[in-house]
């Protein structure tokens, strides 16, 4: 039995490679595509990937190459078409296309489509700063909600019990990239959001991708649930140069979870170190009180009003009496002074007074005189006299009167009863 050759990691990719840049289709092609995960070199080199709904590719545009390429700077979303020839990174063991030309088509449609909810939920206000909430000082617990096998929990975790080792984590494992990842982030930050778990801040996110890899995290239900969790959130979601949605959206955004972390969890020698500062400071402006008021103590315990306190009160004695002195001789001189303007006054008036009187005596006197000569009663005195029926009805005539009628007769002094006998003829 013939025995099977055994090959080298480099022994394998050397043949991959020349069966990738042998045949003469791979060595000028054109791909059309949208650019993902851009990024520039310090020497001037361009790395990103050509993708479409279903692949991607990833591509190199050396500074000997870019440097003749006129066009609209490029960026992540745009749609170009590259020319180059397919190679491989031996090392890596990974293929890419080098790429010597690019003609712009314009931008993705997934940026598009990006851009058009970015625009749309900015309207909603999903994106005002007045939203945002401040992150608690000093949290007990604290929720995250990614991947429970991704780095991007291992840094969380490593980073906050390094800052404050008596931190309670608590996880929320889901979905951050694929199908099912919205849904599963969406569950994760609402099960951190109930009461019952008492969850001071939600750090919500993972580690970093293309944008592909990310597009859970721009997917709209996922975005409002960021806007709308009751506990403040952080989105974390790491090394891209574009932000996505969820960060306009969290009340703070780390660019990666570390940075999260750091964000989220002090650092107990940092808070020790100022409790310690806070109580010298407490300590000494606490002392210098009491000295403060150890001095106005004194001084008030050495005036005369503690030394002599009677002798105080001996002077308040006397200014008083002197002052009730001068009050009663004020009173007394000013109603003699009164007294002696109403003299004069009041003598005139009071002849005025009885000259007044007199006059309306004799007044009332002559008045009263003539009253009484038409008075009935002066009528009387001068010898007549009234004749009234039993009903008080006045006679004035005999006909009124019929025989042996009892009348009554009224007289100046006094009243007598008679009985009619008749006319007298």
């Amino acid at each position: 039995m013939e025995e099977t050759k055994t090959y080298s990691v480099s022994e394998i990719n050397s043949i991959v490679k020349q069966l990738l840049t042998g045949p003469d289709i791979l060595r000028n092609i054109w791909i059309q595509g949208e650019i993902s995960n851009y990024s520039k070199s310090h020497q001037g080199h361009i790395y990103f990937n050509l993708k479409d709904p279903k692949s991607l590719i990833a591509c190199t545009f050396f500074s000997y190459s870019n440097g003749r390429y006129k066009g609209k700077p490029l960026e992540n979303g745009m749609e170009i078409k590259a020319f180059g020839a397919i190679s491989v990174y031996e090392p890596r063991g990974q293929y890419n296309l080098n790429i010597s030309k690019i003609e712009e088509l314009g931008q993705g449609d997934l940026l598009l489509q990006i851009e058009e909810l970015k625009r749309k939920l900015a309207a909603q206000g999903v994106f005002d700063p007045e939203r945002k909430r401040k992150l608690p000082a000093f949290p007990w617990r604290i929720g995250v909600a990614t991947s429970p096998t991704g780095a991007a929990i291992e840094d969380i975790i490593r980073i906050s019990k390094q800052r404050f080792p008596n931190i309670d984590i608590l996880i929320s494992p889901c979905l951050v990239q694929g199908d099912g990842a919205p849904e599963s982030i969406i569950s994760a930050i609402k099960q951190l959001n109930d009461p019952k778990w008492d969850v001071d801040l939600i750090i919500a996110g993972r580690g970093g991708g293309s944008t592909e890899d990310l597009m859970a995290f721009n997917d709209e239900k996922v975005v409002l649930t960021f806007a709308e969790s009751r506990v403040p959130i952080i989105s974390a979601v790491g090394h891209q140069i574009d932000s996505v949605l969820s960060d306009l959206a969290a009340d703070h955004f780390a660019p990666t979870p570390t940075a999260a972390a750091e964000m989220a969890v002090p650092e107990m020698e940092l808070v020790e170190s100022g409790l310690a500062e806070f109580e010298v400071r407490l300590k000494t402006a606490l002392k210098n009180q009491v000295s403060n008021l150890k001095e106005k103590f004194r001084i008030l315990t050495n005036k005369k009003a503690f030394l002599d306190p009677r002798s105080m009160l001996n002077d308040r004695i006397l200014q008083l009496d002197e002052i009730n002195s001068r009050i009663h001789l004020l009173g007394k001189n000013y109603l003699m002074s009164a007294q002696n303007k109403f003299s004069p006054v009041s003598n005139g008036l009071i002849t005025s007074f009885k000259s007044q009187l007199e006059r309306k005596k004799k007044e009332f006197q002559l008045l009263s005189g003539k009253l009484e000569g038409f008075s009935p009663l002066g009528t009387l005195k001068r010898g007549y006299s009234v004749v009234r029926k039993k009903g008080k009805k006045v006679v004035t005539s005999p006909a009124q009167l019929e025989k042996e009628e009892e009348l009554e007769v009224i007289l100046a002094e006094g009243r007598i009863r008679v009985s009619y006998q008749g006319e007298i003829q």
